[in-house]
């Protein structure tokens, strides 16, 4: 497999896909998690390889990432549900 540098992988077509497959949505994610490597590569000017945390700050790290969305998902279905009861008038609770 051959390696490419930060700056390379940034010169790439930005729909370019490593590993293609036939499924257009798994494509997509593929791209999009590419895509937010190099963003935060270039950001940070480091790979998440480079990061030195030990095993409790990655769990840390995780669990507030987690958590964060929890609470997406939690807005989401809390403006799917408004949207939903101004369609119909009325909704059972989801929440």
């Amino acid at each position: 497999m051959k390696k490419f540098s930060m700056e390379q992988a940034a010169d790439m077509e930005s729909d370019m896909v490593f590993h293609e497959c036939e499924d257009k949505t798994v494509n997509k994610l593929m791209q999009k998690f590419s895509d937010r490597a190099i963003k935060s590569n270039n950001k940070h000017g480091n790979t998440i390889d480079q990061v030195n945390k030990n095993q409790i700050e990655w769990a840390v790290e995780a669990l507030e990432e987690a958590m964060d969305m929890c609470v997406y998902l939690q807005r989401l279905i809390d403006m799917m549900l408004d949207t939903e009861q101004e369609r119909r008038g009325n909704v059972r609770n989801l929440s």
